[in-house]
């Protein structure tokens, strides 16, 4: 498929402005006047899986130094271990979704795999399970991804995309809010074994609750495929410029955006400025609140106005976070530099599964370039850390904020590569 028919599907400014251009995509007169939404049930389902899909995350550190008394070197190289893993098995993940379709079964089999993949970690308490539990984690989170947004393209269809994602993404934050203030409540009695216990009890509603979930009427395998056209290879769905494009924005935006709340507790810590804690851990569940209306505000301009504009905002939202932060250094400016992390990075998770969809549309690789896209976005977050660090040791703190600014600028022209493609749409 060649450049040219890829970017043309990039954005939609209006409903008036849509074309088919011989994909099997309906005209804007074909199209409903009402917007197409999912079940009620699969609200609850975004809900339960926010927390599942990423196994103990966060908590695991916590768990491996408390529960195993492991010294950080060992932590830090069983974390990278699982961080590669998870890199390694998002395109396959995705490949598998776009095979197979059946969403409603890979994202019960992604909880699954999650699910005793924590089991085979928490119970083994040696080196060899912790890291096959996070193959396992890893293999499970994989697929769950591609499988929400197959999903929703079988419930609502291309055009409604944005909105559902809007409202998925607002459900799984509010997941994300409520499984963090469970674990809060019962550290006191449980310590670190509370996070295995709340992701094992989301893990069974998420399960429990599939197979009450409608059958979606879509198709819901190689999704966006004309009939009777033949998938591209998956080597050549990365080929094409906007999908590479789209990729490289994700990886410069995420370069920038996922060490800063990290580096501004070290910065708190370092100071001396307040508990550090205690403010990180306000910041965290003022960013989750946030996000759930930014997800469903974004959706909702998205379907409209369309994805890429949106990007563009969503990168300067996070140069103006990275300035503030890096002038802002009472600990009360924690808290409307995370509101901008909301603006832009709830922003951005909102997007980019529809804008996937429609760089890669009439491929049949849809899930396959999403994990794919997803893959440069976490070598972003994970070269972040490493890029922060050495510039606080290079230049200080401020400036160190100033430049952790300069990767989404570098996203943001990127993006700008995409505008003409989308006019021609």
């Amino acid at each position: 498929m060649a450049d040219l028919r890829s970017s043309t599907r990039l954005v939609r400014w209006s409903r008036e402005g849509a074309a088919a251009a011989g994909h099997g995509v309906l005209s804007a007169r074909a199209w409903p006047a009402a917007p197409r939404r999912a079940p009620a049930l699969f609200n609850a389902v975004n809900f339960f899986i926010a927390d599942v899909a990423g196994g103990l995350g966060p908590f695991l550190p916590a768990w491996l130094a408390s529960a195993l008394h492991w010294q950080p070197e060992r932590i830090g190289f069983v974390l990278t271990v699982g961080g590669i893993a998870g890199l390694v098995c998002n395109t396959p993940g995705g490949a598998l979704v776009d095979r197979f379709g059946r969403p409603r079964l890979m994202i019960g089999a992604g909880s699954a795999l999650i699910l005793l993949g924590t089991v085979v970690l928490v119970s083994g308490r040696s080196p060899l399970f912790v890291l096959f539990g996070l193959l396992l984690t890893s293999i499970g989170g994989s697929v769950i991804g591609p499988a929400i947004a197959a999903a929703s393209l079988a419930y609502v269809g291309q055009r409604d995309f944005p909105l559902q994602q809007g409202t998925n993404a607002a459900w799984s934050n509010a997941g994300n809010v409520t499984a963090a203030l469970l674990i809060f409540a019962g550290a006191a009695k449980l310590g670190a074994d509370a996070a295995v216990l709340v992701l094992g009890v989301m893990a069974a509603a998420t399960i429990a609750a599939l197979p009450c979930l409608a059958r979606p009427g879509g198709e819901t395998r190689r999704i966006g495929l004309p009939a009777a056209a033949k998938p591209e290879p998956a080597f050549k769905a990365f080929r094409h410029r906007p999908v590479l494009l789209f990729a490289l924005t994700l990886l410069f935006f995420h370069l920038g955006n996922a060490a800063m709340l990290s580096l501004l507790g070290l910065r708190l810590a370092h100071l001396g400025h307040g508990n550090a804690t205690q403010w990180m851990s306000a910041c965290v569940v003022v960013a989750q609140f946030a996000m759930i209306g930014v997800a469903l505000v974004a959706g909702a301009i998205a379907e409209r106005y369309g994805k890429v504009p949106l990007f563009l905002f969503a990168c300067a939202v996070l140069v103006v976070r990275g300035i503030m932060a890096a002038y802002g250094e009472a600990p009360f400016w924690l808290v409307p530099v995370e509101i901008l992390d909301a603006l832009g990075a709830g922003t951005l998770g909102v997007i980019t599964p529809p804008l996937v969809a429609d760089l890669s549309w009439g491929s049949g690789r849809t899930q396959t370039t999403l994990g794919a896209v997803m893959t440069a976005q976490g070598i972003g977050a994970s070269l972040s850390s490493s890029l922060g660090g050495t510039l606080i040791a290079r230049i200080g703190w401020r400036f160190a904020f100033v430049g952790l600014a300069l990767p989404p600028i570098a996203a943001f022209v990127i993006a700008l590569a995409l505008l003409p493609a989308a006019n021609h749409a």
